[in-house]
């Protein structure tokens, strides 16, 4: 079974997503490129400075869940944890700042990451949960694996949150929503009165709408558990897991 591919960003951006029909690449200053960031099947992405209440919507998550196979070009690069946390040494003690780039990235292919699952969490449901097997042991050679294993299972910075063990996908084209490949979008449940908006995800895009209640004057990491659960429902509902 392949879990989906998963897109996370503010409601600031729905519009410019709506009008264009696609999810294009935006500069990044790790890798200096345009890239867009997904993860396989974990609604990862939060942005962790995001703990002062507002009452912007804006500021809100929306997900975008792709269907497995539906992304006909091939990944830019794969990685089996958030590459953007070594910059802050969030890998460390298990995996140094200045290895994680160099000795993780992985062929960028969805079978790459089912290996991954396979080979550290034994199924996917244990992944999604971010609970490893125990218990694994590694040839002396096996440098690269055991390293990540030690991080994944507790290994790192006691900052470091579970995108860790989480599945970097990177893009670096524009993905055509009017071509089909979505199957849900996660979003405030007020976002479908929005006319165009609504006929964009329910005509163009075909997808089915995971909304969560938006009260306003929160803050906005707090609803990455909403989408989360959204997310692992509506995976179960669809037999994914």
């Amino acid at each position: 079974m392949e879990l989906p591919l998963v897109h996370t960003t503010t409601c600031f951006r729905l519009n410019s997503i709506r009008r264009s029909h696609s999810i294009q690449p935006s500069p990044c200053n790790v890798f200096d490129e345009h890239l867009t960031y997904f993860f396989y099947g974990r609604p990862a992405y939060r942005d962790s400075s995001a703990t002062k209440p507002v009452r912007d919507i804006g500021f809100y998550p929306i997900c975008f869940v792709f269907k497995p196979g539906a992304i006909s070009v091939p990944p830019r690069r794969l990685y089996p944890f958030d590459s953007g946390a070594f910059q802050k040494g969030l890998y460390e003690p298990a995996i140094p700042a200045s290895q994680a780039l160099l000795m993780f990235e992985v062929l960028a292919t969805i079978e790459s990451a089912r290996r991954i699952v396979r080979g550290f969490f034994d199924a996917d449901e244990p992944y999604l949960a971010n609970q490893p097997k125990a218990g694994l042991l590694f040839e002396a050679a096996e440098i690269e694996a055991d390293s990540y294993y030690h991080l994944i299972s507790g290994g790192g910075h006691p900052d470091c949150d579970d995108r860790y063990s989480a599945i970097e996908v990177q893009f670096d084209v524009d993905l055509d929503l009017s071509a089909r490949v979505l199957m849900a979008v996660v979003l405030p449940n007020s976002f479908l009165e929005d006319a165009p908006l609504r006929e964009a995800l329910l005509k163009v895009w075909r997808a089915v709408p995971l909304t969560y209640d938006a009260d306003l004057g929160m803050r906005p990491l707090e609803f990455h558990g909403y989408v989360r659960n959204l997310v692992r429902s509506f995976y179960r509902r669809r037999r994914l897991i």
